[in-house]
């Protein structure tokens, strides 16, 4: 349950780190107010990279984490920031990404769970 609850943190702080650096990297690129095609291609390696540099520094497993960053900046966060009107404060988009982060984990937590279930 321990390591459940674990995995579900950890998916929480890498999905409001996803929409840190995305609206950082977002409000930088747009400065000249037009957010162009080849930045917003640009936008979209942020979440697989910041996926895979944090399992590397908490030595976590890459492919679960992957899919949460992506999925977190997908779902949530590209969402809102396309329908936002541009006043939001960041703390929105944190709570955002926490909020996305934990959602994605639940099914790689259940699988998790069957998984150990059936292993014993």
């Amino acid at each position: 349950m321990l390591n459940q609850l674990k995995f579900i943190l950890y998916a929480s702080l890498l999905g409001s780190l996803v929409s840190i650096l995305f609206m950082l990297a977002h409000n930088f690129l747009s400065q000249d107010n037009v957010f162009e095609f080849r930045e917003f291609l640009l936008t979209l390696l942020i979440p697989s990279s910041t996926a895979i540099i944090f399992a590397k520094i908490f030595r976590l497993k890459l492919i679960p984490f992957l899919a949460i960053g992506n999925l977190t900046f997908i779902i949530p966060i590209l969402g809102a920031s396309f329908g936002a009107s541009g006043s939001e404060p960041l703390i929105s988009y944190v709570l955002l990404g926490l909020a996305g982060g934990a959602f994605w984990s639940f099914p790689f937590t259940i699988i998790f769970m069957i998984y150990n279930y059936i292993k014993k």
